[in-house]
């Protein structure tokens, strides 16, 4: 793992179960442990509580879409 995202605060924001799936074992084998949220509300909701060094957005989402969300 690139040693400079170590300790970094990352958030998926993502509602598909296999896109999930795949982008957290991407990460987790860079050594990353992001926090999940499932749609734009819940992204919203996680950057209000917690600051994060890099926010990862789907664009097609129900409640809200990425865009809307961005």
């Amino acid at each position: 793992a690139n040693a400079g995202w170590q300790n970094r605060q990352i958030l998926l924001v993502e509602d598909n179960d296999v896109n999930i799936i795949v982008a957290s074992k991407f990460l987790k084998s860079w050594g990353l442990q992001p926090d999940y949220a499932r749609n734009g509300s819940e992204a919203l909701e996680r950057v209000k509580a917690k600051k994060y060094d890099l926010v990862l957005m789907d664009i097609q989402m129900p409640v809200m879409d990425g865009f809307e969300a961005t």
